[in-house]
């Protein structure tokens, strides 16, 4: 029956986590005022970016854009 209720759960995208964990995400969510969920997505995108698995978007604030926003 447990089987059951994760796999449900990780059909519905539920993110599962230990109370340290939870609680770093409600610092973190509380601190870049996210939800709960956006604040995973946060953490993973950014960990997907720094290791490679997504390409960076790094803004280049100091560039010339030749009168183009």
């Amino acid at each position: 029956m447990a089987q059951r209720r994760v796999s449900q759960q990780a059909a519905r995208g539920d993110v599962q986590a230990d109370e340290n964990m939870e609680e770093a995400l409600r610092n973190i969510s509380s601190e870049l005022v996210l939800t709960r969920d956006d604040a995973i997505r946060y953490i993973v995108r950014e960990w997907m970016e720094k290791n490679t698995y997504l390409p960076v978007h790094d803004l280049d604030e100091d560039g010339d854009t030749d009168r183009e926003a």
